[in-house]
């Protein structure tokens, strides 16, 4: 669920408080008017619409803050449900790019036994060993 404008507000001020940037230059790096953060800022003034996800990206780079933490701050959209769904979708990653050497056959496999790890942690797909006699 999206912040309500007041966390919103507090949100966006935290981001900029992060970045160091003025408001100007957090608008014209998302590629909006200069008075576009301001306006989001100002309690007073009309609703106006909130980032979209190309805006967080670009203030991503030119914050250096992370999309995911932008999209959660901003938005109330959890890392963690983007890294499910990023997950049930296939699309993997390693941050020393080993993965990224893989074929789309072997990715698929890694997703295949990914989702019987989870299926097994969670007790869906465990079964239980019958018990060793002893001889």
């Amino acid at each position: 669920m999206p912040p309500d404008d007041d966390e919103f507000r507090g949100a966006l001020r935290e981001v900029l408080e992060r970045s160091g940037l003025s408001m100007r230059a957090l608008s014209t790096a998302m590629g909006r008017d200069p008075g576009y953060i301001a306006a989001l800022l100002d309690p007073t003034r009309p609703s106006r619409a909130r980032p979209t996800p190309a805006d967080l990206l670009a203030a991503s780079d030119a914050t250096g803050i992370a999309f995911v933490e932008l999209l959660e701050s901003l938005w109330g959209i959890e890392p963690s449900r983007l890294a499910d769904e990023l997950g049930r979708l296939g699309v993997a990653g390693s941050r020393d790019g080993s993965l990224d050497r893989l074929t789309e056959s072997e990715r698929a496999l890694m997703s295949d036994f990914i989702a019987f790890l989870v299926a097994r942690h969670s007790g869906r797909g465990h079964r239980r060993r019958p018990a060793r006699s002893e001889a």
